[in-house]
This record gives structure tokens, C-alpha cells and sequence, in this order.
């Protein structure tokens, strides 16, 4: 054999290593060095669920997150608004995680919450923004804010609808299978909704930034709002207006957890609540609640004060002290 018939069997064994090798082992997985053992096959990883948009925190000017809400409601006049407002995520969640007040007695101080004022103030001013040019002004300016506040869907505390989390938040107060869960006005604008002392508690919000003196009325069963409006003359309403007086001052009740539903004027049929009108302040007589008509209420000051009925005093024990 010639040298070149040498070289060329070299050349074919230097072949046949590399594909022993390298080749085949590649094809299997192997890195060409290890056991011939086949890799595990991929499985197409499948393509994400298109989900619906949700509307993302928006950037804060303080830094932090805010959550935007956007409000589209019927004015008193028939004509349709709407209004954006932001409020800090930061905000939101920390009036989430704080306890609840079980004594009705003190939830004035819900609405009176100095971090919430600054948005109450401007949905208030957003709401009632246009004067009326008629002697009526304040009192339409205050049907405004019920008119808006009665379109919110009513929903319980213990429904989980009721909160944008989905779930009933843990600081509420429960009472059996009963949950009570008084929120604040910045909650009940996020979450959307609420039940009667939620919708309670804003509209006195809302009052009270437009320096109405205002106060909670409570029933065995129900809440609402007491509201001072001077010179009140109910001669172009057609009902007799129900009010409470209380040191020295006139509070006419308003209800706050819904508004009157009426037929469509052309089929002459309930549109599901597409149709309707507000309860004016101090109409009591067509709300269905037995109790705002059977009951006198207990009238809450938003400034009041709970005091404890009694104190246990226990004895405190010495402590014990070293020898000096």
C-alpha cells in the first residue's frame, strides 16, 4: 500500500471517529462525551389567554400608583356627566387593612376623614360645579350630590361583588353569618357600590365639603342622612317633607341608597332602573323601608364623640423590685 492509499484509509477512519463521536451523540442530546441517552422532548409552550383589559394604576404624583375611576351619572336637569378621579393606591389599601368601628354611633368619623378630603372635595366640586340661576339654588346643588350618590349600586357587605378584591375584607366585623364593613368615601368610590351606610357616609362626605351641616340618621335596620338646608320651602314638591329637629336645628331626611324607578314614558314598561327619578330630600314615603316610617331614628352628629358606658378597673400588681 502507497503512501497515498494511507492516507486516504486515515482520512476515512478520522471520519468515522467524529461521527461515533460527535454526530450521533449530538442527535441524541449528548454532549459528545456522555452516555447516549435520547433528551427529553419539548412540548410547545402554549400561547397566553387573551385576557380583557383592566384598567392599571396610574402613575401618582406624589410617586406612588393611583387608581383612576371614571363616573358617568344623570344629573338632576336630565342631562348626563362625567367625571375622572384619581385616588392613591397607597390610600386605598391602607383605609383596607384598617379595623372597622362596630358603634354606628361613631361612623361620622368615616366621612370625616381628613386623608379622604382632598377627593371628596373634588367629586363634590365636579357634581354640583354649575349654579342654578333660581332662588332654589342650594337645594338643587344638593339633589345634585343625592341624585349621583342614588345611581351607585346598592350591594351588602357580606357580598363579595362588593368589593373590587373580590373578597370581603378582613378587617370588618362579623356578628354570625353577618358582616359589618362601614367604608370609607375613598372605598366605596373604588369599589363602585355599597349598602346603605356606605352610600350614608359618602353623601355626608360629599355634604360636608360643600359646608352642609349635616348628620347620620339611625335605624334598627337602615341608615341615612339628615340634612340642614336654611329657608327650606318645599311649596314645588308634592309631598309633605319629613324632617327631625335636633338642638335647635331642622334636619330633613334623605335617602341615599337608591332612586325612584319610573315606566318608560313611550312602552309604558320597567326598563330595569334604565328609567327613574331621585328621592328629593326629605321624601321618606316611597322608599318601601318599614322602619324610616315606624321609627324615630337616633341622630348622629358627625363630630360625635363615642364615650364607654363603663370602665373594668383591674388592680395592677406591684412589680416586683431587686434589692437595692
Amino acid at each position: 500500500m502507497d503512501r497515498q492509499d494511507m492516507l486516504s484509509v486515515l482520512i476515512g477512519v478520522v471520519i468515522v471517529l467524529v461521527v461515533a463521536l460527535v454526530v450521533k451523540p449530538a442527535l441524541y442530546g449528548g454532549s459528545g462525551g456522555g452516555a447516549d441517552t435520547p433528551c427529553a422532548i419539548q412540548t410547545p409552550i402554549p400561547a397566553p389567554e387573551i385576557s380583557r383589559p383592566t384598567l392599571a394604576p396610574a402613575p401618582s404624583h406624589d410617586g406612588g400608583e393611583d387608581l383612576v375611576r371614571e363616573f358617568r351619572w344623570t344629573a338632576i336637569d336630565g342631562g348626563v356627566h362625567t367625571a375622572t378621579l384619581k385616588i392613591p393606591l397607597s390610600l386605598f389599601e391602607r383605609e383596607r387593612q384598617t379595623p372597622r368601628i362596630q358603634d354606628p354611633s361613631a361612623w361620622g368619623r368615616y366621612a370625616l376623614s381628613e386623608d379622604d378630603s382632598p377627593y371628596v372635595r373634588e367629586l363634590a366640586e365636579k357634581i354640583a360645579s354649575s349654579p342654578f340661576n333660581v332662588p332654589e339654588n342650594d337645594y338643587y346643588q344638593v339633589m345634585d350630590i343625592i341624585f349621583f350618590v342614588q345611581q351607585l349600586p346598592y350591594a351588602l357587605d357580606n357580598a363579595t361583588e362588593s368589593y373590587t378584591e373580590g373578597r370581603v375584607p378582613p378587617t370588618g366585623t362579623y356578628a354570625g353569618e353577618e358582616v359589618e364593613y362601614p367604608k370609607y368615601p375613598v372605598e366605596t368610590l373604588v369599589d363602585g357600590k355599597g349598602d346603605c351606610e356606605d352610600s350614608s357616609i359618602l353623601t355626608a362626605a360629599l355634604l360636608n365639603q360643600m359646608d352642609y351641616d349635616v348628620v347620620l340618621l339611625h335605624y334598627s335596620d337602615h341608615l341615612a342622612v339628615g340634612v340642614q338646608i336654611q329657608n327650606f320651602d318645599p311649596y314645588y314638591v308634592n309631598y309633605t317633607p319629613k324632617y327631625y329637629d335636633y338642638r335647635g336645628k331642622r334636619y330633613y331626611y334623605v335617602e341615599t341608597t337608591g332612586y325612584k324607578p319610573i315606566p318608560n314614558p313611550i312602552s309604558g314598561q320597567y326598563d330595569g332602573g334604565r328609567w327613574g327619578k331621585p328621592f328629593p330630600v326629605g321624601d321618606a314615603q316611597e322608599t318601601g323601608i318599614g322602619s324610616v316610617g315606624s321609627e324615630k331614628p337616633r341622630i348622629i352628629p358627625l363630630h360625635y364623640l363615642v364615650v364607654p358606658a363603663h370602665h373594668t378597673i383591674r388592680p395592677a400588681h406591684p412589680v416586683p423590685g431587686g434589692e437595692g
